[in-house]
């Protein structure tokens, strides 16, 4: 049975490779290479997401504060625990410690990579990858497709930044986008279940008026 998966497993990998040489190396350009980093460094974008959630919590009416709230039970149970344990168990170099010849797009610049050996591989799950996609269902499940749908094409863009900066195989962030719609759609319906058990008697008024949390994909209000 493993052998006759051997040649699957090498085709993926080749396809893995040609792929991550295509994005990185031969649609390499200046513009991609100034603008690629930046996308999803986490020092850069900080401060405007902290603002954002300061405000949206001080001005934003139910829905914002709703995605606020959620977005932080997915932090906690989707990156910092669903993330992590995939991390520490697949333990998958990244391509900028794995591979040769590609183009590592850094702070520092840019640089050819060489595969070195490391003590722990953190390539999958990619949490840049699942925390926007993340974000972009739950937003969808908040307002609805019409009023977020540019959140989409973010997630795409992140997850495109992390192959072409070489710090992500593009079966990754495929396989992150995964990862991220199964724990999103199942806390989504954690909360929505705990808001119908305790909603009622906690907040009696405001569950009468929003039975249901989410547009979709939570299932159905026990009352709605």
């Amino acid at each position: 049975m493993l052998g006759s998966a051997l040649p699957m497993i090498d085709w993926l990998w080749q396809l893995d490779l040609a792929t991550i040489r295509l994005i990185n190396t031969t649609w390499a350009n200046p513009v991609f290479d100034a603008l690629m980093f930046y996308v999803s460094d986490v020092d850069t974008m900080w401060p405007v997401l902290v603002l954002l959630v300061l405000g949206v919590l001080w001005l934003g009416k139910w829905d914002g504060r709703l995605l606020i709230i959620t977005m932080a039970f997915m932090l906690v149970l989707g990156d910092a625990g669903t993330n992590w344990a995939f991390k520490r168990n697949v333990n998958r170099p990244r391509p900028h410690e794995s591979v040769d010849g590609l183009r590592r797009v850094s702070r520092e610049g840019i640089s050819e990579t060489k595969a070195v050996p490391v003590e722990r591989g953190r390539s999958f799950t990619s949490g840049h990858a699942c925390n926007n996609w993340s974000l972009a269902l739950t937003a969808t499940a908040v307002y609805g497709l019409g009023a977020v749908w540019w959140l989409w094409p973010w997630a795409v863009l992140i997850g495109y930044s992390r192959i072409y900066t070489a710090d992500h195989f593009p079966s990754d962030v495929l396989g992150s986008w995964l990862v991220a719609t199964v724990y999103t759609l199942l806390i989504l319906r954690g909360l929505q279940w705990a808001w119908d058990f305790w909603g009622p008697s906690a907040a009696p008024t405001l569950y009468k008026a929003r039975p249901r949390l989410y547009t979709w994909g939570a299932g159905s209000a026990a009352k709605s």
